[in-house]
């Protein structure tokens, strides 16, 4: 720890790092070193299996997003996932935050049925939608759960439930973003499809899966820490027309945007 000047030092140890591996470690995000195999998420295998499935059978997908700093990215994630594999037949909902609230809702769901949807991926939302799930399974509808928050006694009834915080779970890392969630969906999908996209091309998505994790607050540790550095980097170079706007409405340099622009402006 020596090599640090003593200011960092001291900052480092109130983390708990006091090793200068630990430091290194710490201070230089590795993209391959610090992003786990998604399939080690419980129902991953499950979750991707479905979603082809779905993708080779032509079925009507949903993406039922989260309206805020968290949902709203990590919907883009999987909105762009598939806008790049080429797959169309995808509807988009976002509910609104006062009119309808937190979480899946009955009514959102009957107006998804009746646009012929058979599958919906949650964001950042769904852990604790019992009802709402066990409604969308009484109409034929599948539900992938992906989400960050905290399990209930009881989980839904779905399809899948992508969540490393549930009980049986053993992923290394359990404080994603709702976003992060999303993102380790669409490594996975890409791993196991047969998709004609170059490797390494998620990484384009790391600008809004590091939005999220920086402005959701989840611990900057680990895998967030990852995501937030390569995010960053990503946002510094961003080709989103929103994201530009945005910037230039808030006066802020997007080649050298912070986490500080992020979380606070």
């Amino acid at each position: 720890m020596e090599q640090y000047p003593e200011l960092l030092q001291t900052l480092l140890k109130n983390r708990g790092i006091t090793t200068f591996e630990e430091a290194e470690r710490f201070l230089k995000p590795d993209y391959e070193r610090d992003l786990h195999d998604p399939f080690l998420i419980l129902n991953m295998d499950r979750a991707v299996e479905r979603i082809l499935r779905a993708m080779e059978n032509g079925e009507r997908i949903a993406v039922w997003g989260d309206y805020d700093c968290d949902g709203i990215p990590g919907t883009v994630v999987l909105h762009d996932f598939f806008k790049r594999v080429g797959y169309h037949d995808l509807a988009i909902y976002i509910p609104h935050r006062y009119r309808e609230g937190y979480g899946l809702n009955t009514e959102g769901l009957d107006r998804l049925f009746e646009q012929g949807v058979s599958l919906i991926i949650t964001v950042d939302s769904g852990i604790t939608d019992v009802e709402p799930v066990a409604h969308a399974a009484a109409r034929g509808i599948d539900i992938i759960v992906t989400d960050h928050h905290l399990r209930q006694e009881k989980v839904p009834e779905a399809y899948a439930v992508i969540n490393s915080k549930q009980k049986d779970d053993t992923y290394p890392f359990n404080m994603l973003s709702g976003a992060g969630v999303a993102f380790k969906l669409v490594q996975a999908l890409l791993i196991r499809g047969k998709f004609e996209v170059p490797v390494g091309w998620e990484k384009w998505l790391l600008d809004v899966a590091g939005i999220s994790t920086i402005a959701d607050m989840v611990p900057l540790t680990g895998e967030n820490r990852a995501l937030a550095h390569f995010g960053l980097r990503v946002l510094r170079a961003t080709r989103r027309p929103g994201l530009k706007a945005l910037f230039a409405k808030a006066r802020l340099d997007s080649a050298s945007i912070t986490e500080d622009d992020v979380g606070f402006t």
